[in-house]
């Protein structure tokens, strides 16, 4: 600990001074009671001599040595305090001690039990003010005791002075152990203050980190997923440009689509698991058909399986449930994905029981399996169960899962078997079918002829995004900004969707397309693309009726949605 003894003696110090003040007006009546009294059994010079002395010392202390311990509290400098404590204490103590000296002249039974007990009393009640100063309450009991017991053996009552010693040793004893109490208080409180500072300054400095942490993602978010965009619509553009490869080639690029794929899965928990430990993820339930969601993800994976000659297979059942279905979609995307990364043969199958008042989804796959003893650390952040193969990841995806489901209040259970698979099993709500919110089927529909606008600041990602269109037969409309977006507004032909980036350069994507829809007087079809997720501009676009795609978005989802625009009734 960083506190030195002298600050303890110098609390101890403040603590005597609080409390003489708190007890002057007790004092002051014990003071004019015990006048009154020898005033009426003694001499009255001597009595208002004593009163006289007794306010003196009242003055001196209060005008003196209070008035440097104001100044050593400021500065301080307890040096000269602590003897002028003292030397107060013993001069108080010795104008008590004169009260048997001057009025104790005869062995009357009355005014010596009076003294004796008057005095008693006055070194009882200090005991708790100046006990925290030992030296001071010494210097305040020992005058007063010892002039009593000398007065009483010279008027040869020897047996009360002898009780007068013993009370003088109790004072002291009793006085030493409240000093020990008040004392390993005073320490505790420095201790208690000490850990307090150190506990604030590393929460601070947590904050500062995490905060920095935040930045950092924040940052790296947005500079991350831009590449990792581009580079998925260019691998998905050459997947349709390239028919005419070589068997070989083909697999080169599904090759590079498969690793993109593992890219974003695992740049997705990364962000997911950061969102989550900075509770910025919200979930906003729903009434949805579980198997077409299902049906969805498997058709996504589908190409995964077949890259390691895997059978997928999704057996579902019209069943509605109530919960979220974009975070539900990412615990079973992790959990496919995990379960085709650790089959290296065999099948993986995504299945739904209906039971009485809730919904299983079986997420099994006939794997590795996971030992006994790891199975209770699966779900632990980066945590590794087969480290001596080379997988690609970094342990996130089952954390990632188990925080998600937690956050659904979803029960998530695991059954596995070393050598035979493992079986993932969650446990969600029934929903109501008559509030399901059904899309259109959009399987089949083609977007050729399709005028799309694309906005983006980023050469690459407009160059990718722009080329990507033209394969799905699209009339493609690039700009780089907002000047660019409001000339192709002004074209003889407009755009019938726009496809924009959030972030640009001195703008925003929202704005854009308020501009261009401003400009053609309509409210054109339109789907913004962001890294940044955050529940404001989540709700911001709500309110606005936009799409809000996350990025890196993948093909698929990027021509589903561009699908649904299509299919929506114009607004009038």
């Amino acid at each position: 600990m960083q506190y030195a003894k002298s600050a303890v003696t110098e609390s101890q110090i403040d603590y005597v001074f609080d409390q003489l003040r708190a007890n002057a007006w007790p004092h002051t009546v014990a003071v004019l009671v015990t006048t009154g009294v020898l005033w009426f059994t003694s001499h009255s010079f001597y009595a208002l001599l004593w009163m006289a002395l007794m306010f003196m010392s009242h003055v001196v202390r209060l005008y003196t040595v209070d008035g440097l311990w104001q100044h050593a509290r400021q500065h301080g400098d307890y040096r000269r305090v602590k003897p002028l404590l003292v030397a107060g204490m013993l001069y108080a103590g010795a104008i008590w001690g004169l009260v048997p000296v001057w009025f104790m002249n005869q062995p009357q039974t009355e005014s010596v039990i009076f003294i004796s007990i008057a005095l008693a009393g006055m070194c009882a009640s200090t005991l708790p003010a100046l006990a925290a100063f030992l030296p001071a309450y010494i210097a305040f009991i020992l005058p007063v005791l010892s002039l009593l017991i000398i007065k009483l053996f010279l008027l040869g009552l020897s047996a009360t002075a002898l009780l007068g010693v013993a009370c003088l040793t109790a004072f002291v004893m009793i006085s030493s152990r409240i000093n020990q109490i008040i004392t390993m208080s005073i320490t505790m409180d420095f201790q208690n203050r000490e850990l307090l500072e150190q506990v604030t300054v590393a929460k601070e400095k947590a904050e500062a980190a995490n905060q920095a942490k935040s930045r950092f993602l924040a940052v790296a978010s947005h500079d991350l997923r831009q590449p990792l965009q581009a580079l998925g619509l260019i691998l998905e553009s050459m997947k349709l440009k390239r028919q005419q490869d070589t068997p070989e080639q083909k697999i080169l690029v599904q090759q590079g689509v498969n690793c993109h794929d593992a890219l974003t899965d695992m740049f997705n928990s990364l962000m997911d698991l950061s969102r989550l430990e900075a509770n910025d993820l919200s979930v906003s339930p729903a009434h949805v058909e579980l198997s077409d969601l299902l049906s969805m993800l498997a058709r996504e994976f589908e190409p995964a399986a077949q890259a390691k000659n895997l059978q997928l297979n999704c057996v579902t059942e019209p069943c509605v449930v109530w919960t979220d279905p974009m975070v539900l979609g990412r615990i079973i995307r992790n959990l496919l994905s995990n379960a085709i990364k650790f089959t290296d043969s065999g099948t993986v199958e995504l299945r739904i029981q209906c039971l009485a008042g809730k919904v299983l989804v079986l997420v099994q796959d006939s794997g590795r399996g996971i030992p006994l003893d790891e199975q209770s650390r699966v779900f632990e952040e980066y945590h590794q169960v087969f480290t001596h193969h080379r997988q690609q990841g970094v342990g996130l995806g089952l954390s990632v899962v188990k925080r998600l489901a937690v956050l659904l209040q979803l029960d998530l259970q695991l059954e596995s078997v070393p050598g035979a698979g493992t079986t993932f099993r969650l446990v969600l709500p029934k929903g109501d079918p008559a509030l399901v919110a059904r899309q259109e089927e959009v399987s089949g529909f083609s977007l050729r002829g399709c005028r799309v606008l694309v906005v983006d600041d980023e050469p690459a990602l407009l160059e990718a995004t722009c080329s990507l269109l033209a394969e799905w037969g699209c009339e493609v409309m690039a700009a780089d900004g907002k000047d660019a977006a409001l000339a192709h507004a002004d074209a003889s032909v407009p755009p019938q969707i726009i496809v924009s980036d959030y972030h640009l350069q001195g703008c925003t994507g929202l704005s854009v397309i308020r501009a261009v829809q401003s400009c053609l007087d309509q409210p054109v079809p339109a789907v913004l693309m962001s890294g940044d997720t955050s529940p404001q501009l989540v709700q911001n676009m709500r309110d606005n009726a936009l799409f809000l795609l996350k990025k890196p978005v993948k093909p698929v989802h990027l021509r589903k949605v561009l699908r649904q625009l299509l299919q929506q009734p114009p607004v009038t």
